[in-house]
């Protein structure tokens, strides 16, 4: 891994978070999906871990002073997708891992004017993203039970609750049966405790589906990283999302 950022990589990085800040920026005031605010919750989740990430590279301590000017708002014609929200998502869950690959790298000189760009389009986006969701949903009667799209009724759920799966050789979390890769007995067990903690209610299609979904997020675990499992139901649907992070942090 080179020691340095280069002035391209930095440009690249900057114009693409800058035109993904584009797109929310202008239709911040558009309506989402009606499955589509779990997905911008998590957006909004990883533009801030990014943003920490690319201020922990540079000495300056003006990004709470960022001067952030918003694009002019497109009249709304359409709902703004889960689909779309979870592409951004994904790319800017890379761009953080690329930049936390190369911590401590020396920035190059002259760049001081690209990552000022850089870190007001993610402030853009952050502010752009939290508008787009609006206020918070109305709390809803314990005798009302949320249902989820995906996992069935469910009482209640901790947005802040995190389910970290790390794939070792001490505590395995995949085997092999018959040929075929799965999960261990021990990882099926953490999965569906969290779930059970959460109040959520799983029949058994429902549950193998799941399970198979978190046998692709753990496959795809990249190197020194571990899965972490969040649940938003912040529109009375829970639905899980996946992301990565170093080990050990």
């Amino acid at each position: 891994m080179n020691d340095q950022i280069t002035v391209e990589e930095l440009e690249k990085a900057s114009n693409n978070v800058q035109r993904l800040f584009g797109f929310i920026g202008e239709r911040r005031d558009w309506v989402l999906a009606s499955d589509a605010e779990g997905a911008a919750t998590s957006l909004a989740e990883a533009v801030r871990s990014l943003a920490v990430v690319v201020a922990s590279l540079t000495d300056s301590d003006d990004a709470e002073s960022l001067v952030v000017r918003q694009p002019v708002k497109l009249e709304p014609s359409g709902r703004v997708t889960a689909a779309r929200l979870t592409k951004f998502t994904d790319f800017i869950d890379q761009l953080r891992m690329w930049f936390s690959a190369h911590d401590g790298a020396t920035l190059p000189e002259g760049s001081d004017g690209i990552i000022h760009s850089l870190q007001a389009s993610l402030a853009g986006a952050i502010e752009a993203v939290e508008q787009l969701l609006g206020p918070a949903a109305p709390v809803v009667p314990e005798s009302e039970p949320l249902i989820s799209g995906d996992l069935g009724p469910v009482a209640e759920v901790d947005m802040s609750a995190r389910l970290e799966l790390d794939n070792i050789a001490s505590r395995p979390l995949l085997q092999i049966f018959r040929g075929v890769t799965e999960l261990t007995p021990e990882a099926i067990s953490m999965i569906d405790r969290f779930f059970a903690k959460q109040g959520i209610e799983m029949d058994g299609p429902e549950k193998r589906r799941f399970h198979d979904k978190a046998l692709k997020w753990i496959k795809g675990t990249p190197e020194g990283q571990m899965l972490v499992i969040r649940l938003s139901g912040l529109s009375g649907k829970v639905e899980a999302y996946s992301s990565y992070k170093p080990r050990g942090t």
